[in-house]
C-alpha cells in the first residue's frame, strides 16, 4: 500500500496587537512593517510658524499653538481642530525618524524626529506651516 501525504503550508496568525488603531478618515502614510516603536511617546509644547506666501492672514491665520503628536506602536497621529480645519494626520515613523503623514482632506506633513526626540515638520495644504515639538512623555494614548 502506497501512502501519499499532502502538505499544506499554514501561515501563522498575525498578531494584531502589534499595530496601533488607525483612525477614520484615511489610510496612514508609510508602512507598518517598516515602522519603529523607538520614537513612541507624546510630543507636546509645539511651536508653529506660518510659512505661507501670497496668502492673507484671513486665508492662512497665524496659529498660537501646535496640538500634540502621539506616536504609538510606530503610528503617529495629529488631530487638527482650529475652527477652520478639523482633520487627522496619520503616518508611520521609519527607523531613521522620518515621518510622513497625510490628512483625509489631502494635507501633507513631512518631518523627522531627531536623537533628542525633537520633531520638526512642515504641513502643506491650502496653507504652509512649520512646527516643532518635543517628546514630553512615553504615555499611552487613546488610540
Amino acid at each position: 500500500m502506497k501512502v501519499t501525504a499532502v502538505v499544506v503550508p499554514v501561515r501563522p496568525a498575525r498578531s494584531r496587537s502589534r499595530r496601533a488603531a488607525v483612525q477614520p478618515g484615511g489610510n496612514p502614510t508609510g508602512s507598518p512593517t517598516n515602522a519603529t516603536t523607538y520614537f513612541d511617546g507624546i510630543y507636546t509644547e509645539g511651536v508653529i510658524q506660518n510659512a505661507s506666501t501670497g496668502k492673507s492672514l484671513s486665508e492662512c491665520p497665524n496659529l498660537a499653538v501646535a496640538g500634540p503628536v502621539t506616536v504609538r506602536k510606530g503610528l503617529a497621529q495629529l488631530q487638527v481642530n482650529n475652527g477652520r480645519v478639523n482633520s487627522t494626520f496619520q503616518g508611520y515613523v521609519s527607523p531613521d525618524g522620518t515621518l510622513a503623514m497625510k490628512s483625509e482632506i489631502g494635507q501633507t506633513f513631512q518631518g523627522r524626529i531627531d536623537s533628542n526626540y525633537v520633531l520638526k515638520a512642515r504641513t502643506v495644504g491650502n496653507c504652509v506651516y512649520d512646527a516643532a515639538w518635543k517628546r514630553t512623555s512615553l504615555g499611552t494614548s487613546h488610540f
